[in-house]
């Protein structure tokens, strides 16, 4: 059955300017493009910010966080890091009074809400010159409740955060986070410069819809660098809930170390018949021995799997890798749009140069 509900006057809403409602209990944001109002849920499927809050032009909204684009009249993603549509609803007027269709809505699970929680760095490792990896302790409260493959955000001095996909599966209370080092990163720089154990830090999430979708099809992992954190995820959540689903991991770097964890995914593949594994240099070093794959990480994909049109591709690292891989593997290798599921990692250096100030 219909459940229409009133949100105000039509002359409530104004061109250019995003209106917060609560509809059905539903978070709302409320848009007019010219004679006609748009409804979509009041929250980023990417990360833990309001629409409402964001930017409109050229009949998109801006997520504040980190920059993504979704299509007012759709809902539909139109720009990285965003790549899973936001829920829309139907909108309509009566005598003068807007109303919004939000009938058989239901939570879905990556939609939880939000928990903040107080973390102490409980071991730090340089798992490569670039590359470290955090483990933090929960001190308070419940663990994280948050699905595999999700990230978190890290809050900051002056109301900035930075993400980091959780690297270990829900259950447990201490999160695993990969970081990179990126010189002048807010928080990279001071990972690398001084971040000690005991050091306390105040994280919100779980945030993104980067999870594994039920089904029976085959399953691509692709990797670059330290978007193997989420993949990781993905994949110890497979082992410990005893699935046998096949998964073939493509992990992608420049040289041999940027594979940080290479060895835990040689054992998965030695020890898991459902598990193969492809390491790919996009440059090896010269005269170093390299005895895998070389060239970029989606294009050996593509040499292997000719035909994607009855797998799932799960994408995770650079927005380039991510884009390239979505665009020729629909182009080339027949794979749906709707079972290419992706997080693309984007810098501060990624957002600036696309003239915004960036988290990821």
């Amino acid at each position: 059955m219909s459940d229409w509900h009133d949100i105000g006057t039509a002359d409530d809403f104004n061109e250019g300017e995003a209106l917060a409602v609560i509809a059905g209990g539903q978070p709302v944001a409320v848009f007019r493009l010219g004679e006609d109002l748009f409804a979509l849920r009041d929250l980023c499927t990417h990360g833990n910010a309001r629409l409402s809050d964001g930017y409109i032009e050229d009949g998109c909204i801006e997520c504040p966080l980190h920059q993504g684009l979704f299509d007012i009249r759709s809902g539909a993603p139109r720009c990285l890091p965003v790549t899973e549509a936001v829920r829309s609803f139907p909108v309509r007027i009566v005598t003068g009074r807007v109303e919004v269709e939000v009938s058989d809505t239901k939570t879905l699970p990556h939609e939880a809400a939000i928990q903040h929680r107080d973390m102490v760095v409980e071991r730090l490792e340089r798992a490569a010159a670039d590359v470290a990896i955090i483990r933090l302790r929960n001190s308070s409260g419940a663990p994280l409740d948050y699905i595999a493959g999700q990230y978190l955000d890290i809050l900051l001095a002056d109301g900035q955060r930075r993400s980091y996909s959780m690297a270990t599966p829900a259950g447990a209370d201490v999160l695993e986070l990969h970081v990179r080092h990126l010189p002048g990163g807010l928080f990279s720089d001071r990972v690398f410069a001084g971040l000690q154990v005991g050091e306390r830090l105040q994280i919100e999430g779980p945030c993104g819809s980067f999870f594994l979708r039920d089904g029976s099809q085959p399953v691509i992992l692709l990797a670059s660098g330290t978007g193997f954190a989420p993949i990781k995820a993905l994949l110890e959540d497979a082992i410990r809930s005893g699935s046998t689903r096949s998964m073939c991991l493509y992990w992608g770097g420049r040289k041999q170390s940027d594979l940080y964890l290479d060895a835990l995914c040689r054992n998965w593949a030695e020890t898991l018949p459902w598990f193969r594994y492809i390491p790919v240099l996009s440059e090896p070093e010269a005269g170093g021995g390299w005895p895998g794959r070389s060239g970029f990480v989606h294009l050996a994909v593509m040499q292997d799997y000719p035909d994607l049109s009855r797998h799932q591709v799960y994408a995770c690292g650079a927005p380039v890798v991510v884009e390239a891989a979505r665009r020729d593997f629909a182009a080339g290798c027949g794979l749906p749009a709707a079972q290419f599921f992706a997080d693309a990692f984007l810098s501060k250096a990624d957002s600036v140069s696309a003239g915004h100030a960036g988290n990821r």
